[in-house]
This record gives C-alpha cells, structure tokens and sequence, in this order.
C-alpha cells in the first residue's frame, strides 16, 4: 500500500499533521483488509500546485513498477492542485493499482472515478483562487481603511510592542540626520556604495534577512531609497503573484495598476521633494545598465534565474570556496567569485566561461580516447558492478529494517516521556529530530526498492561508451542549458585558484577539475570499483599563455642552433619582437635554475606585489570564506 501526505510548511502547520495523514490511512485500509500490509509513504512539505516537486517523480515511478496494490491519500489535493493528479490517477489504473481518496468520495474502483477526479480538481483549484482573492482584498482593505496590513520594518523605524497599524509606527529620531546626510551624498555624486560605507561607519540598523550579510552595501542603499515611508507616504501593491501553469509555482511581476498610498507625515524622514529629486537622479544614471531588450523583451522573461549556463553553479573560488558567477569585471561571458564582488574575498581575476567549458569538453573527450586498456577492465569491471548490485541489496534491505525498527522505538520511548512527564521543549526537538531520520529513511527505502526493481544497462565496451557522451556533446553551443545539465551530472568539482609565471606578470586563471562519468551513467552507489574507474582528475589552464611561454620553447630550439635573438624573432609565427625572444629564453632559463617543469607557480596567498588587486585596500574589505573550506588545489 502507498500513502501519500502533504503539508504547505506554512507557519501554523505542523508536521505532526503529516503523521496524522498517514494514521488515517492505515485505519481505512484495516477497515478493508484484514492480513499483513507493506506501507510505502510519501510524506513532504510544499504547496500543492508546485508540479515540478520531486516526490511526483517518485509517485509516478512507484505506480509504474507495477509494487502496488493501493494508493491511498485524505484528498486530491494533497497529491496535488489541479488536473496532473488525474494524469496521476490515470496512470495508477493503467498499472492496476486502485486509489482511494476518502475526503473526495473518489474510488477508482468505481467506473465513474474520472469525472468524480475532475470535479473534485476543480473545487480545489476553486478554493485555492478563492482564498488568495479574499486575502488579497481583506488586506489591501485594512490598508486603505486604517493603515492596516503592514510592510516589513524597514530602518529608521521604531515598532512599539502590539503594533497593528502605520500609526503605531515611530520614526527614529537619530537615524534621521543620516538618512538625509545619504541622501545629500546621493545628490552630489550618485554613489550609493559610498552611502553604504557611510551607513556602516554610522552604524545605522539594518533590516535582518536570512540571506544577506549584516552591513550595507550599494545594493541595499539604493532599495532603502525606494521605500515610499522616507517620506511618509508608506504603499501597498507595487508587485502581484502570477501563476506559471506550467510549472505550478507563482511569481511575482510588477502590479500594472501601480500601489496605493496612504500619507503619515510623522514618519517622514526625508522631505518629498528631496526624496523624488534623488529617485529621479538614481533611475536617470541607472537607466541604460540594466539587460538589453531584444524585441522590445527582456530575453530572461519566464527563465528561471537559477538557471545558468556552464560554468555556473559548479565554479568555486579556491581561497575562499564561494561560487564564481557571470559578468566578471562587467564583461559579460567573463566569471569571478561572487565573494570578492562584496569585497569579502581579494580573488578579483576572472575568467572566461566560454573557454573553460570548451576546455572541459575537450578534455572529456581526449580521455575517452586514451584510456589504457579500456575496453578489458570495462567488460571486468561491468561484471563486478552486477554481481556486487545483486549481493548487496539483502544486506542493505537489513540495514535499513534494523534502523527503521530502532527509529519506531526511539520514537515510542518520547512519546511515552511526554505522556508520562507531558510536553517539554527538549522532548519536542527530539521528535522533530526523529520525524527527519524517519523522513530520510523512507527516501532511501525508495531508492532501494527502484533499484530492485531496475536492470543494469551498461556499456560493454569502448564502442558503446564513447558514442553515448560525443552524441550528447555534438550539436549543443557552449551557452545552452542541455551542456550545463550534462556537464554538472558528471562534474564533481570545479575549482579556480591563480597561476603566475616565476618571473612576474599577471595572475592567471587554473581549474582543477574533478570528472564522474557514472554520474551520466546513472551508476549506484553499489559498484565503487567502476566508479573509481571512471572518475579522472584534470588541471586545465583557463588562459591563453603569455608570448614570452607561448615562444619560448621554440626559441630555446633556435637558439641551440646559433641564431641571434633578431634572426630567431623574425622565424617564429606571429611576428614577435626581439624583446620578446630575449624574455622567453630569459624565462627558460630561470626555469631550470630552478629544476622546475613548468614555469608556472601556484599563488598560494594574495601577492603584495600586483597593483591590480586593489579590493583588499577598501575600508570594507573583510576576508570571509565559506565555513569549512578546504581548497581542493594544493
């Protein structure tokens, strides 16, 4: 039997409830069925019309492996809103496995089970719209009425304990003189960084938010500005949700009908005139430097912004172990550590992505023609990998009984301690703790059960191999979202610290790549020998060498035979100078003096002697790497 329980993770909502769900479950099914039941539960916390949510994934696979006999949920909604369950539904009687939702009077035993489905789709979706209009309407009302519905706070304000309304609001009558000291620097010269360090030098609050840093910067000056209280007309409705039917979730777009603003002059900071004359002068100087429209539309419109090409959301920085993000130094296919933008972090040399993810994919491919042997050890390993698949799953089913059994007593023991001594908080945290372990089981219950179930369907040999990575690399550019999703499948690692030549000159860019081609491979976890087999380390230069190394071997070549440095420059390809001939022999030289194979040296620590580096002298530089850290490039 599976039992699928959903929650919204909404403030109020409990995750009790989720156990609550599953109980009512199993009292139904005892009702019908007397004999020994294997429960398979889905339980999660999201919103309903999310239709990219993961455990639909794992529902759809459950009824497609044909392990079911009964699928058993309160309502539809708790699958999910809208008319996917019954795509769901569909599926699960295509596979005979009978669906049951109490709460929607809906059987698919019944030969009516399809419209009751739809029907029932349709009252939820109704009630969701409902809902969200009548809230929508309450508190725009409360707003328009007595000031009601409040924003965040933002700073400069004071909220006295039982604050309801605008006018409970106090204004701070010490971050005044600052606020309008920033908003005179913003007349004067524009620079909202500078306001920022201002801001921080005076020490002036600043609106918590999980994820931003504790101290100004211009980003945050400028959205501080934009607040409509400055000057004591606070609004309501500048942005609405729109639904996005194909995935389900909601966004939020700019409120074509503009805000509503109600005038509470006693928590003005700034004077109006004041206040639109520094709106004015910030939209007019920041009016040209957002996204170029192509056919009058933002080409990001409707893309997810969490989508990037490669290498994004895979590059780190290897001093500081912070993503590198696009537009470095405001080139556009560049990428620099997105720490060091908020001069937490001295690594400002960026990168081409376009050149490392050709250099990636070059590599790749090199290596599946050179593996030595490939094809005896693939065939050898291939075995193992099925023999090993077939011994471990009992002994793995064991292992997961054994600790589900001790989670179900564990759990018993608390809830007896809270009847026994009633509810304590410690009591209530070791609950949560152990609701989590038992959340996590299930999963890997899951993922076990699928493999059970799945059949191994590897390559052979080398002439199976290869062709399964080229035919996915051909035809895709090198900023399509396809090769990034390829290349993060198999990509573990992708690290970026900085080079220099031993005799000076600028930093470079060197990725150390680690690849895992059993991740397209879709490889278990039960055949470590083939993974090992298939992961492979790479050093690769994101750069095009300096001409002093570009030349320097074949200078070094002509020079043996007796040429001057003139006659030298005037062979090589390119047109060097006889300068540039003198430092790359000069740069030989010193290279095996010494007894070095490589004239680049790793940067251990931020040079004293390269004037480009500059973020580090900002009064707002502080080092901050990512807790944990440890550089994979040593």
């Amino acid at each position: 039997m599976g039992i699928v329980a959903r929650i919204s993770g909404c403030a109020d909502q409990k995750e009790l409830s989720l156990d609550d769900q599953v109980d009512h479950a199993k009292e139904i099914v005892r009702e019908m069925y007397v004999g020994p039941v294997e429960y398979r539960t889905i339980q999660t916390k999201g919103k309903g019309e999310d239709k990219d949510r993961p455990e639909l994934a794992d529902l759809e696979a459950m009824l497609r492996s044909d392990e079911l006999d009964l699928l058993l949920f309160e309502d539809l909604g708790r699958v999910v809103r809208g008319t996917t369950a019954v795509d769901l539904l569909g599926i699960a009687v295509n596979h005979g496995v009978r669906c049951i939702s109490p709460n929607d009077c809906i059987d698919t035993i019944e030969s009516t089970w399809e419209e009751d489905a739809i029907s029932a789709c349709r009252d939820h979706v109704g009630h969701n719209a409902h809902t969200s209009k009548r809230i929508q309407h309450k508190m725009m009302n409360r707003f328009k009425k007595f000031g009601g519905a409040t924003a965040r706070p933002t700073s400069g304000y004071i909220l006295p304990p039982g604050s309801k309304t605008y006018d409970d609001w106090r204004r701070n009558e010490a971050a005044t003189p600052i606020i309008q000291r920033g908003a005179e620097m913003l007349l004067s010269s524009g620079n909202c960084s500078a306001v920022a360090d201002y801001f921080n030098e005076a020490n002036l609050a600043i609106r918590k938010h999980r994820k931003s840093r504790n101290s100004w910067n211009g980003k945050k000056v400028r959205q501080f500005y934009r607040c409509t209280i400055l000057k004591g007309m606070p609004s309501r409705g500048h942005r609405r949700s729109v639904k996005n039917y194909e995935t389900g979730k909601r966004v939020s777009v700019k409120n074509p009908d503009g805000a509503c603003y109600r005038e509470y002059p006693h928590l003005s900071h700034l004077d109006p005139d004041m206040f639109d004359k520094v709106n004015a002068l910030l939209d007019l100087q920041n009016k040209n430097r957002g996204r170029k429209a192509i056919n009058g539309k933002d080409p990001l419109v409707g893309l997810s912004r969490k989508r990037t090409h490669f290498p994004g959301h895979c590059a780190t920085c290897g001093y500081c172990g912070h993503k590198h993000v696009w537009g470095g130094n405001g080139v556009t296919d560049s990428m620099m550590c997105v720490n060091s933008r908020e001069y937490h972090c001295w690594n400002s040399i960026a990168f081409n992505g376009r050149l490392a993810t050709t250099k990636v994919v070059a590599a790749i491919t090199d290596w599946l023609y050179t593996l030595p042997d490939f094809e005896t050890q693939l065939a050898r390993m291939i075995g193992v990998a099925e023999r090993d698949r077939a011994s471990n799953l009992p002994a793995r089913r064991a292992e997961l009984n054994r600790k589900v059994d001790s989670i179900a007593r564990e759990k018993q023991n608390v809830l007896d301690s809270i009847a026994a001594f009633g509810p304590r908080p410690m009591l209530k945290e070791k609950l949560d703790q152990i609701d989590a372990e038992q959340r996590d089981l299930g999963r890997l219950r899951r993922e076990l059960e699928l493999t059970e179930h799945e059949s191994v369907n590897l390559p052979r040999s080398i002439q199976a191999l290869r062709p399964m990575f080229l035919e996915k690399f051909q035809n895709l550019a090198w900023d399509s979202f396809e090769l990034a999703d390829l290349l993060r499948q198999i990509i573990c690692q992708f690290e970026v610290r900085l080079v220099r030549l031993i005799d000076g000159g600028h930093l470079l860019p060197r990725a150390r790549v680690i690849v895992d081609l059993s991740g397209m491979l879709q490889i278990s976890a039960s055949t470590p020998e083939l993974e090992k087999f298939l992961r492979r380390e790479f050093t690769l230069d994101l750069f095009e060498p300096p001409q002093r190394e570009a030349i320097r071997e074949a200078s070094v070549a002509l020079a043996v035979q007796g040429l001057t440095h003139g006659e030298i420059a005037a062979k090589l390809p390119g047109a060097p100078t006889k300068t540039a001939v003198t430092n790359a022999i000069a740069l030989d030289r010193m290279m095996r003096a010494m007894s070095l194979d490589s004239p680049f040296v790793l940067v251990e620590e931020r040079p004293d002697n390269y004037s480009k580096l500059r973020r580090h002298k900002h009064a707002r530089y502080q080092f901050m790497p990512l807790p944990g850290f440890t550089p994979l490039l040593q």
